[in-house]
């Protein structure tokens, strides 16, 4: 195939060289996105599952009733070398969004793209909301998405190359990711039926298509195992994460989910799309469409968070930038595409700088479970101080006898992560919780009589049992306040339960968050 001179050197095959890799326009790129995140990256206090995950490398194990051991281990390493830094803890995010920010512009030269191009996908996966999100906070998503891309492109690099290491190399990302969320063996198996039904199937039949399998498999046997053992809570995490999200957002408003995360830039998405289906230089990839298309219909169909499908967008915007780089530009739609990079770049840079507002401009309260991410964005979490000085307060209110041996039980998992790392320091009792992956942590001992119960619903509903004596001591309701942080949350003294605590427990137990906006039993 033929196409223009000075858009793209060569003809994308298996067989042809590359043009030359944009170094200077890409690193300028990836390096003021870089030093844009980086000067905002810790205005935001710390989050909720920031706090669970520092807790979580606390508490070392194989794997976790929501996620893998990899990001609660990278909250570990951080908390030892720089404690109570945000900058160390939400730095490895940031190098994630970098690392996807350079990969867009790679994946748009492996695809025959010439300078242009590679610029465009990397200033078009740079001012992205889901960029800006992904730099924001620890989490496990800005660690999958990247990884996701990585194992495409080493994938899209294998067929123009056939370097069977490339193969092996995608089964050790693969295997690394399994150890951040679940979701990877799903795309491993919808890629492996992509190249089955559209080629090259000589991939399948490598050798190191199957060593690569073979590591995947091997980095899961541990985490299965535990998985086993404990009933496994990771399967049943999934019905958890899309009534979250519905609860959200619903399922109807998926497609205004999808705009809120890929921006403007978003347009360039949907020409990859396009271009994937249409551009002969991409032909030898439609491996790849069973992943974007299925990954696109859990989002919108099911209600899936929109980050699942985000280990696409590296690809999908090379591709877009190379098939418009192909086409005949007029100067109108040049102008016109260079309004729209500056639009998505000055709104970047906008989010950035405002966000997040202070909370003296919050005005209303947040009474719904769908008026929390909104608030997260705009404002950042809060309360956390409040609550865990206010359970200071009243545990040392209470006489010498009743603190020995007492124990603090909170209803969900942020509240006693907050309480396991703003007051570590101090001489609270242990923390306990039965909610999400903190259930796991530990079971209060069965000597504990004695209680301080912190949570949104009163003990006996949220702890399934009967206790003999329960005294209301402290409301933490602020009208404004966080829900389940310094709203609708209480701090009861509890003694004698009807069981022992390992009996309860597991009754007790609840991989849903309560979030504070609905309560009970007070």
């Amino acid at each position: 195939m033929n196409v223009r001179s000075g858009t793209v050197t060569v003809p994308t095959t298996p067989t042809t060289a590359l043009p030359a890799f944009a170094w200077r326009e890409v690193s300028l790129v990836a390096a003021v996105a870089g030093a844009l995140f980086l000067a905002r990256i810790d205005r935001y206090r710390i989050g909720g599952d920031e706090l669970y995950f520092l807790a979580a490398g606390r508490h070392p194990s194989v794997s976790y009733a929501d996620q893998g051991p990899l990001v609660p281990l990278l909250a570990a390493l951080s908390d030892f070398l720089a404690p109570g830094s945000l900058v160390a803890l939400r730095l490895p995010a940031l190098l994630f969004t970098v690392v996807a920010i350079v990969l867009s512009a790679v994946m748009a030269r492996e695809f025959g793209g010439g300078r242009l191009p590679q610029t465009v996908a990397a200033i078009a996966y740079a001012t992205t909301p889901m960029a800006v999100m992904q730099s924001a906070m620890l989490s496990t998503f800005a660690v999958d998405i990247t990884l996701t891309a990585v194992l495409a492109w080493l994938l899209i690099r294998w067929v123009r190359t056939r370097t069977d290491s490339l193969l092996i190399a995608a089964g050790f990302v693969a295997a690394v990711d399994f150890q951040v969320k679940w979701l990877i063996p799903i795309i491993c198996a919808v890629l492996a039926l992509g190249v089955a039904v559209f080629g090259p199937r000589e991939m399948l039949r490598r050798p190191a298509w199957w060593l690569g399998a073979g590591l995947l498999a091997g980095s899961a046997v541990p985490i299965l195992w535990w998985q086993h053992t404990h009933g496994w809570p990771q399967l049943a995490m999934g019905a958890v994460v899309r009534e979250e999200q519905i609860a959200t957002a619903a399922v109807l408003s998926a497609p205004w989910t999808m705009i809120q995360v890929t921006g403007a830039g978003g347009l360039l998405l949907l020409v990859g799309m396009w271009a994937g289906l249409r551009a002969e230089r991409l032909r030898p990839y439609y491996f790849l469409i069973p992943m974007i298309a299925l990954g696109l219909g859990a989002v919108v169909l099911f209600g899936l968070r929109p980050y699942f499908v985000a280990g696409a967008f590296p690809g999908l915007f090379a591709a877009g930038a190379v098939y418009l780089a192909d086409r005949e530009i007029t100067r109108l739609t040049a102008v016109l595409g260079g309004g729209l990079a500056a639009l998505t770049t000055a709104i970047c840079v906008g989010v950035v700088v405002v966000l997040p507002l202070p909370e003296s401009d919050l005005r209303q309260p947040t009474d719904d479970y769908s008026q929390i991410h909104s608030r997260s964005v705009l404002f950042g979490p809060s309360g956390w101080d409040n609550l865990v000085n206010i359970v200071s307060d009243t545990y040392h209110r209470l006489p010498a006898q009743r603190r020995e041996g007492l124990v603090i039980v909170t209803q969900n998992y942020w509240q006693a992560a907050a309480l396991d790392d703003f007051a570590r320091n101090t001489d609270l009792p242990a923390v306990f919780s039965p909610n999400r992956g903190y259930a796991y942590f530990g079971t209060p001992p069965d000597t504990a009589t004695t209680v301080l119960y912190v949570g949104v619903d009163d003990p006996d509903t949220a702890l399934r049992t009967r206790f003999a004596h329960t005294t209301l001591l402290t409301d933490i309701d602020e009208p404004l306040g966080f829900p389940g942080v310094n709203r609708g949350v209480a701090v009861w003294l509890c003694s004698e339960p009807r069981q022992p605590w390992s009996v309860l427990w597991p009754e007790a137990m609840e991989l849903r968050l309560v979030d504070g906006t609905s309560r009970h039993g007070r």
